[in-house]
């Protein structure tokens, strides 16, 4: 069998571990295999660095200056030479320090320097010492930028100087719920005045204020065209609205529940996927080949077509022949067959067949789905997994044959299904002539008018034969109406994106050419000249989650979990001067607390489903709970499947934060301390502790007859719900102020107990 080429390499000085940092460099095209031998690895390491201006010494230095050495023990040098990933060469150091003792890596830090500028191109860093910090003391966003700002300024002033920071890839991130959180920044590159993102530096600040990641990806050689009479911005935004068509399209929301699960929402998607050419106002696809002209999408057939096979289910011997009727598998066994009555692509009954070539040692295998009931085949596979070949040709294949041969494919081979696939624009967007070996077509799926949530049909063609080497054919489970509902027009959906639209000039990074995409995979040394074009682009308001406008409502919505969304979040205005403003912003920031007229009324009391919610929010790293099938039956009668607090609900049952006590929760009732005081101490993992109440002391006074003793000592004795050190008060109602402050020193609390991590071993 040949060998596989190797994608990029890095020769190693020392048998220690390579440098993480510079083997996630080694991902790139590349020939050498990396030499781990000591004697041997140096004199193979000064052969690849013979061309490069630093020596390892020189680099070593200048890494020494950065690392306080001091302690630490070298654990690894290697050097990368240029190629078509990172144009420049990099030597890369390790050094770790351990645990006395112990065979654990207590410091460790890993640096990579340009071999002929001596800048620093990469850093990480890891201290488990210092790896807890208690939440009190972590540092805010911007206490954490002057930290990245700062790095960048003292250790790579040159880049400093071109870069800055760049804020419209990623929303100001929320107040971080756990101490060990992780700020990240991007400082982009700039050339006279425009951004070119696609070069930058990358910092990572914890919140202990230490740099704890750099990574420079730049590019000095890439060539800029900026036309010598550009269009103007006001120019582009005429073109840039013109070309904003916004189509229809049914949306699952990722974390769709029960029923929702089962009924797209219609909607109109973000609708800016072009740019405009700066030079003269063509409108390009993401490609940055000219769009075409938007058309209707085409389907891949004009009706419903008879089924491969009617009647009885298929049998195994029945799937087999098939099979072999419809592909060219000669040569190939029969490795396994299985069968499943309700697959996932629409609960549908379905042979998997696979096959193995018949003495091949290239490990040639064959695979084949069939639907038992129709006969249609949903996945087709038949490629050899071998090594690229370096005399391997590829002849220039023809999109709209490719097209037809496509759409005749799927007719003959999933006909039940076939009226519901379209070549659409963005199939048409996405085929790359000459890209690489192979060439695969998508047809998406259509209700009616309308771009389904789910399903599509692709084919892969082989680029060297033109064969079919790869089929997939699926639609999805939900279920749509016979008619779209009434909704908004396109055009008010676009008036509505607009309304969130910011316009920019940016420079975009042409694509390679199919020559030099040809000479990367057989040349591994061979380092392409890139170019950039200069182009206007729009794009919306940045949120924390992608989101949707909704063409029924005119909603804004999570395309997270389907819940409306404000993309602009008002400042509550009766918090000034409130003791509790800062814990009461971040449970607001959370979304588990509403405004009332504008007002987050401090003192009304907190409803047991929003202080459920908040404390899962918290649990799962701030964001997502687990998505629950539509055959999860509901804990609690008055919490269904359509509930806000549904997953929430959920979730709190399984991690044990709630007993199924009773037939309801009442979520909108307000939550009573002792009630609070058990949610904590279950979160913090002491409920069984809890239950040894007897053995605590406390001198409350009307704590006595509380089934939840043993929580509220716990909690009260954490100093995480306060009392007047005389009763506390079981049946109480808790506000949202008193809420907020105690969730707050539930994380301080949550963080002294977490387990200090470990690097490795």
């Amino acid at each position: 069998m040949k060998p596989f080429l190797y994608r990029s390499s890095a020769i190693l000085l020392t048998t220690s571990l390579l440098l993480p940092v510079a083997s996630a460099h080694a991902n790139t095209i590349a020939a050498n295999k990396a030499v781990s031998v000591s004697a041997q690895g140096n004199l193979a390491a000064l052969a690849a660095s013979k061309d490069a201006k630093l020596s390892k010494d020189a680099a070593l230095a200048i890494a020494n200056r950065i690392v306080p050495s001091q302690g630490l023990e070298l654990k690894s040098v290697s050097f990368r030479s240029p190629d078509s990933w990172r144009n420049f060469p990099e030597w890369s150091f390790s050094w770790e320090k351990k645990v006395p003792d112990k065979n654990e890596v207590q410091t460790y830090y890993s640096v990579s320097i340009h071999a002929n500028t001596g800048e620093l191109t990469s850093y990480s860093y890891h201290d488990q010492e210092n790896a807890n910090l208690p939440y009190a003391k972590r540092i805010s966003y911007d206490e954490a930028r002057k930290q990245a700002e700062s790095f960048l300024a003292t250790y790579n002033a040159g880049k400093a100087a071109q870069t800055k920071l760049y804020l419209r890839s990623a929303p100001t991130p929320k107040t971080p719920l756990y101490a060990n959180s992780t700020y990240s920044f991007s400082f982009a590159r700039v050339v006279d005045g425009i951004w070119f993102i696609e070069n930058s530096a990358e910092v990572s600040v914890n919140s202990a204020g230490k740099v704890v990641g750099y990574s420079l990806m730049w590019n000095d050689d890439i060539q800029f065209h900026k036309p010598s009479s550009p269009i103007s911005e006001d120019e582009a935004k005429e073109l840039l609205k013109e070309e904003t068509k916004p189509s229809l399209a049914y949306v699952i929301p990722w974390e769709a529940q029960g029923e929702m699960r089962e009924k797209p929402v219609l909607a109109y998607t973000n609708p800016f996927q072009f740019v405009i050419d700066a030079k003269d106002g063509t409108a390009l696809n993401q490609l940055l080949a000219p769009r075409s002209e938007a058309s209707d999408p085409e389907p891949v057939s004009a009706k419903s077509l008879s089924a491969r096979h009617k009647g009885k289910a298929l049998s195994q011997e029945e799937a087999i022949r098939m099979a072999s009727q419809t592909f060219n598998l000669s040569g190939y066994e029969l490795r396994s067959a299985q069968y499943s009555e309700s697959e996932y692509r629409g609960n549908r009954p379905v042979w998997d067949l696979s096959y193995e070539k018949k003495g091949s040692q290239d490990y040639d295998y064959a695979h084949v789905s069939i639907d038992a009931a129709t006969g249609d085949i949903y996945s087709y596979s038949k490629r050899p997994n071998k090594p690229l070949a370096k005399d391997g040709t590829t002849r220039k294949l023809d999109t709209d044959a490719l097209k037809e041969q496509a759409m005749d494919s799927i007719r003959k081979w999933t006909p039940t299904t076939a009226h519901e696939f379209y070549w659409n624009e963005h199939s048409a967007a996405n085929v790359r002539p000459g890209d690489s070996s192979e060439q695969t077509l998508v047809f998406q799926r259509y209700v009616g008018d309308v771009l389904a949530a789910s399903g599509s049909a692709s084919v892969t063609f082989d680029a060297q034969t033109g064969e079919i080497v790869s089929y997939h054919a699926e639609i999805g489970k939900e279920k749509y109406p016979s008619q779209p509902p009434k909704h908004l027009s396109a055009d008010k959906a676009a008036d509505a994106w607009w309304d969130e639209a910011e316009i920019e000039a940016v420079y975009v990074m042409e694509q390679l050419s199919p020559e030099d995409q040809k000479k990367i995979q057989t040349q591994p040394s061979y380092i392409p000249k890139r170019e950039a074009k200069l182009v206007y682009r729009a794009s919306a308001t940045l949120f924390d989650e992608p989101y949707f406008f909704d063409a029924v409502s005119g909603d804004w919505r999570s395309q997270s979990t389907g819940k409306t969304v404000a993309l602009h979040r008002a400042a509550p205005s009766d918090l000034e001067g409130h003791p509790a403003a800062k814990e009461l912003l971040l449970m607001y920031e959370y979304d588990a607390l509403s405004l009332i007229d504008g007002k987050i009324v401090p003192e009304k009391t907190i409803t047991r489903g929003e202080m459920i919610e908040m404390l899962m929010i918290s649990i799962n790293q701030g964001r997502f709970f687990p998505v629950y099938s539509a055959e999860r039956k509901a804990s609690f009668s008055d919490v269904s499947n359509q509930s806000r607090y549904f997953a929430a609900v959920e979730s709190a049952v399984d991690r044990g934060l709630l007993d199924k006590q009773s037939s309801k929760l009442n979520p909108d009732e307000a939550i009573t301390r002792e009630e609070l005081a058990d949610m904590i101490v279950r979160a913090l993992g002491y409920h069984n502790l809890a239950q040894y109440s007897e053995m605590f002391q406390s001198d409350l006074s009307d704590i006595a007859n509380s089934k939840k003793r043993g929580s509220i000592v716990i909690a009260t004795t954490l100093g995480i719900i306060p009392t007047d050190k005389q009763k506390f008060q079981p049946a109480a109602s808790v506000s949202r102020a008193d809420a907020a402050i105690s969730f707050s020193r539930f994380l301080e609390k949550r963080s002294e107990q977490d387990t200090k991590p470990i690097l490795y071993r």
